[in-house]
């Protein structure tokens, strides 16, 4: 809440009701007009990925976001706040990819190059470079002292399992419990050998000889 002096409190009352004005209404601190939560969340979102989340500051985010502190806080919280927030957001945005690569109802082994040379475009996408993935790269770390990343990197693995399964039943695999395993292992060393600098000829050849292999 923001604070106000009565005598100027007093003074402006005095004064609109002299004048028939309306009294101004003192302007509100804090995020801009076009505060936008989920463009904040995806650039915090880059900047943990980037750095991970020990590393990352306050004015680490205040920079990535262009929101001020005061703002920051009220829109999410805390860092650590901020940063479950964005796993959560990279955990709903990566399902929807999942059903989107279903909804194009490929045969089974084109549908599995897809999803793995699909991921490895974002894995070698980053604010300084290749920064593979935000949960595998950075909350595996954290999830070992902290149980509520390790809760939503759980979720995160139950959903890929789940979400990859379900891809390879429709595609018509043969077992497609195991192959979704197989094929979440390949992204998640995919977003390491990302971060490690591997070439995109070597991890696009790992992803077309993951997909030959689940057939």
């Amino acid at each position: 809440m923001i604070s106000i002096p009565f005598r100027i409190i007093f003074t402006q009352v005095n004064d609109s009701l002299r004048t028939g004005t309306e009294l101004p209404l003192p302007r509100p601190r804090g995020r801009p007009r076009s505060f936008d939560p989920d463009e904040a969340l995806k650039a915090a979102g880059e900047r943990f990925r980037t750095q991970g989340f020990a590393a990352t500051s306050l004015d680490d985010l205040v920079e990535a976001t262009g929101l001020a502190r005061p703002s920051l806080y009220a829109a999410f919280g805390d860092k650590r706040a901020l940063y479950l927030a964005a796993l959560a957001r990279l955990t709903d945005r990566v399902e929807r990819a999942f059903a989107g690569l279903g909804a194009l109802g490929l045969p089974l082994q084109p549908m599995v190059e897809r999803m793995l040379v699909g991921a490895i475009e974002g894995y070698l996408s980053g604010e300084k470079g290749p920064a593979g993935c935000l949960l595998v790269g950075t909350a595996t770390s954290e999830a070992a002292t902290d149980p509520q990343v390790r809760a939503a990197l759980v979720r995160f693995l139950d959903m890929e399992d789940r979400s990859i399964e379900a891809l390879l039943v429709g595609a018509g695999s043969t077992n497609p419990a195991a192959c979704a395993r197989i094929v979440a292992s390949v992204l998640h060393s995919l977003s390491v050998r990302a971060r490690a600098g591997e070439s995109r000829d070597s991890m696009e050849q790992l992803a077309r000889d993951c997909a030959a292999m689940v057939v």
